[in-house]
């Protein structure tokens, strides 16, 4: 294990070899490695592909396999039949596998031939095995040139593929976002930007993308533009967006180079690219993104307590990438918007329609994946009965939609290619094209003689015996077999004279002759043949009917979308009638109302009826007399009193309305915006040396440079990271910019109860309501309009299990700090602050001070009498106990 892994691997073949201990098998296999350094060689012997070397210590390590040796080569293996498994596992982990098949039969005198057939990286995979069915599996590409960054990524399995570009000064923060939203599986740089600290930074956050990285020159404008003129089959690209000059042509032509070389297959199906603009989406960072847990939770990265799982009702593979794409890209475009809420309002209203199509769409697989599969000629025939399952269902969904102008494209060609299909592909088919059972009984003539032959051996020799028999009259005429002449006619001595002139002679016995004839060896010949007949005509028709389905891809790539776009629409309605959803209004204004909203992931996952909905009502808008409406809410109240919740729900109530879903509200009017901000939580990055306060002041200072006017900004806690003069002025001076300059919607949640008493027309103040009925506190988890005077900090302390002594100390030095360093009634400025948190200092180290107000005695017998003896541990007993002892002795 501690050998030098560049020795290991085949980096100098010749002075490996010129040891003794190499076998030709082994200057075989690093002959190959040679061309493969990159990848984990899957080398074929025999039942098995064995691993050598550095790539066998890795992979046993990856995937907990037994290590064995081959001379002095480490080695370990997988069964070939069970290697899809393994190869998925090691997709997972990043790695590229190169497959080394056996080319030449195995002849014990020479060294069997072997060449690498396949090589399938994580954004290359083609086999379900290798797919998550659920999201795209994006090879993408990002290349900068002449001040400018082009960013493009493709999934070949459906043929989506994207492209965007951006000015090079901006690559901090549109690298990280478009990221974030793609989610590629491998990405592809060039060798210029290994060391680019921006790149760098924005890979940290995504470790489980694989990259690599590659000469210059492979990103070359002119031939990626020939490349992407050759693979559309167009004179120009004007009619995707694109000149010779784009940004977004170098990487886009780079991957389709990659793919040809790397899966060695063509896409004839990639038949278009999708330019798009920000401006076209809403923009979120890939921290909003993440804090909002829009496609996954912040604690173990699934989509569990995620809004995607609230909505995840759809039916097929490909609505969940659809609605998982609508989620990460909300549109900014009013009339698609409406569109979409259409679409989703005719499930909602007709509940018949919608069940019907819940149901029927349960036995729909993946048309879009399958038609990539056909077009890349990788397709069985269980494919092929795929496709018309999914086909047929399809056509069943459409008739009951017709009538409401849902469908789009042409139904007679689906129901050609279900019926070419049902016609020649029998039900239950073999995948291998070797095994036979593909091809349907009366689909070909030619095939159905050979099964004839195949099947009825006995038969046909039977009836040209009854034939030869009533032609000679030789009754004891026996057709018989054997290993050494084949078939043969045997006839007795006794008949010798009625043998006709057309018999043979073959062999004289005994007691009989044996003849042969011309009809006799053309039988043999066609039983011979037949099981060869039927293997190569089954592949030939089989293959055939692929290719006139191949011919229509592009209808059935468009057919995908309807589906998936119906899936989408019938699930965002499911959603809405199961959890009380309505549909709001969306329009180009600057208002934000929200009548009973709630928070869809918390609803979700709290009993019926316990979440406590929420109104906000904020407008950038101005009034008739050219004043303002509230457009910026600031929010004080306790932990755990619902703020953060409360920041969020409205976050993602933006969201749902600006894909087009229902929201969760009793009456919600959402002017569009451009970008979300989500500034939440605590957290750090300690691997590039950013502290919690640090990583907080970043994101901060990303929201005050990018947001607009027709943002919506959500801020939790600026400022908690630092002392409180200092957190309470940048939260002050935060809270002015977004109120003068930036005028966008803003919920700004703070503890900084001082910031309540900043004067501005567009502020708007909103507390958490509290009932405090002698000592019980009860936070009701409701807005309401004005300022809370306390955060009840020490009670959430309590409620958290911190010992009551601690929380009674902690509430004398409360009233202490409040008694002598009350903050001036009439307004607040820096200065009075740092002579407020001067005098506290003083108050509270005085009162450190002090001798302590109850003795050690009075301490224990107080934490005796709190302390409850039936949940404790016979081990926690004693401790306490031992605590106790060492508290009374004074030690």
């Amino acid at each position: 294990m501690g050998r030098n892994k560049d020795a290991l691997v085949a980096g100098n073949v010749q002075s490996r070899s010129e040891s003794s201990e190499l076998t030709p098998l082994m200057i075989q296999y690093l002959s190959i490695k040679e061309e493969h350094k990159n990848d984990v060689l899957f080398f074929r012997l025999g039942d098995f592909y064995e691993m050598f070397d550095s790539d066998a210590l890795e992979v046993s390590r990856l995937l907990n396999l037994t290590l064995t040796h081959r001379g002095s080569s480490p080695m370990c293996g997988i069964p070939y039949h069970a290697a899809k498994i393994y190869i998925a596992r090691l997709l997972r982990c990043g790695k590229r596998i190169a497959i080394c098949e056996q080319v030449s039969e195995p002849n014990g005198k020479t060294l069997t031939e072997r060449k690498v057939i396949e090589v399938i990286t994580p954004g290359t995979a083609l086999e379900s095995e290798y797919l998550d069915g659920g999201a795209n599996n994006f090879l993408a590409c990002l290349c900068v040139q002449k001040g400018r960054a082009g960013f493009a990524y493709i999934d070949v399995t459906t043929s989506d593929f994207f492209a965007t570009s951006w000015y090079e000064a901006d690559m901090a923060e549109n690298f990280s976002k478009e990221l974030g939203r793609s989610h590629p599986r491998e990405l592809l740089l060039p060798q210029s930007l290994e060391k680019n600290e921006i790149i760098k930074n924005a890979l940290m956050q995504n470790e489980e993308i694989a990259v690599s990285y590659y000469p210059d020159w492979n990103f070359d404008q002119s031939l990626s533009y020939k490349r992407l003129l050759s693979q559309f089959k167009t004179a120009n690209l004007q009619s995707f967006s694109l000149d010779e000059k784009s940004p977004e042509v170098a990487p886009s032509g780079f991957l389709l180079d990659y793919l040809q070389k790397t899966a060695t297959t063509n896409s004839p199906h990639v038949t278009g690219i999708k330019v798009y603009r920000d401006s076209q989406f809403v923009i979120m960072d890939d921290s909003s993104r993440r804090n909002l847990e829009i496609v996954q939770n912040l604690h173990d990265g699934s989509s569990q307590f995620s809004l995607l799982e609230c909505l995840s009702h759809t039916q097929t593979a490909m609505g969940k990438r659809l609605l998982r794409s609508w989620l990460l890209y909300p549109l900014t475009n009013c009339d698609e918007i409406h569109s979409r809420q259409n679409h989703v309002e005719l499930f909602t209203s007709n509940r018949n329609l919608l069940e019907y199509v819940h149901e029927t769409f349960a036995d729909i697989l993946d048309i879009e994946r399958l038609a990539g599969r056909i077009a890349m000629e990788r397709a069985h025939a269980k494919d092929l009965q795929a496709l018309k399952t999914s086909l047929a269902a399809w056509l069943q969904v459409r008739s009951q939609l017709e009538s409401h102008g849902f469908t789009r494209t042409e139904k007679s060609l689906a129901e050609q290619i279900v019926s070419l299909i049902n016609d020649s592909i029998i039900d239950d088919p073999a995948t291998a094209l070797g095994e036979g059972r593909i091809i349907k009984e009366g689909w070909s003539k030619e095939l159905d003689e050979y099964r004839r032959i195949h099947d009825n051996v006995n038969k046909i020799l039977e009836d040209y015996a009854e034939e030869e028999k009533t032609a000679t009259g030789i009754q004891n005429l026996r057709i018989r077999n054997n290993n050494l002449t084949g078939y043969y006619i045997e006839i007795t001595r006794g008949k010798a004279d009625a043998v006709p002139p057309h018999f043979i002679l073959r062999r004289s016995l005994t007691n009989a002759d044996r003849y042969t004839t011309n009809r006799l060896q053309e039988i043999e010949k066609q039983i011979g043949e037949a099981e060869l007949k039927i293997t190569e005509t089954e592949k030939a028709l089989f293959l055939a009917v692929r290719a006139k389905i191949a011919e229509h891809t592009a209808y059935l790539l468009q057919t995908a979308k309807e589906v998936a776009y119906t899936d989408v629409t019938s699930a965002l309605a499911y959603a809405a009638l199961l959890h009380g959803w309505v549909k709001p209004l969306v329009d180009n204004s600057k208002h934000f109302v929200v009548r009973s909203g709630r928070h869809p992931v918390v609803e979700l996952h709290l009993p019926s009826g316990e979440f406590v909905p929420n109104d906000i009502e904020i407008s950038a808008e101005k009034t008739d007399d050219d004043g303002v409406l509230p457009y910026f809410a600031l929010i004080t109240g306790p932990n755990m009193a619902g703020k953060s919740t409360y920041l969020r729900q409205n976050a993602l109530i933006a969201l749902l309305a600006q894909i087009g879903s229902f929201v969760p509200a009793k009456e919600a009017h959402i002017g569009i915006v451009d970008r979300i901000f989500c500034r939440v939580g605590a957290s750090d990055n300690l691997a590039r040396g950013e502290s919690t306060f640090l990583v907080e002041m970043t994101e901060t200072a990303y929201i005050l440079r990018t947001a607009t006017e027709k943002s919506f900004v959500i801020m939790d806690e600026v400022g908690r990271g630092t002392s409180t003069e200092d957190g309470l002025s940048i939260a002050w001076a935060v809270s002015e910019y977004l109120l003068n300059a930036l005028k966008c919607k803003t919920l700004f949640a703070t503890h900084y109860h001082e910031l309540t008493r900043l004067n501005h027309p567009a502020l708007k103040l909103l507390c958490m309501d509290v009932s405090e009925e002698a000592d019980k506190i009860t936070f009701l988890r409701k807005i309401k309009e004005g300022a809370s005077e306390n955060s009840y900090g020490i009670h959430v302390a309590s409620l958290a299990g911190v010992p009551q002594s601690v929380i009674r100390r902690a509430n004398e030095i409360l009233g202490s700090l409040h008694s002598d360093a009350a903050l001036a009634e009439n307004g607040v400025n820096v200065g009075n602050l740092q002579t407020a948190q001067s005098a506290s200092e003083k108050t509270l180290e005085k009162s450190l001070a002090m001798p302590g107000l109850f003795s050690d005695e009075e301490l224990v017998l107080d934490e005796i009498l709190s302390s409850d003896p039936d949940d404790m541990t016979p081990r926690q007993a004693l401790d306490l106990v031992a605590r106790w002892k060492k508290s009374l002795s004074g030690r």
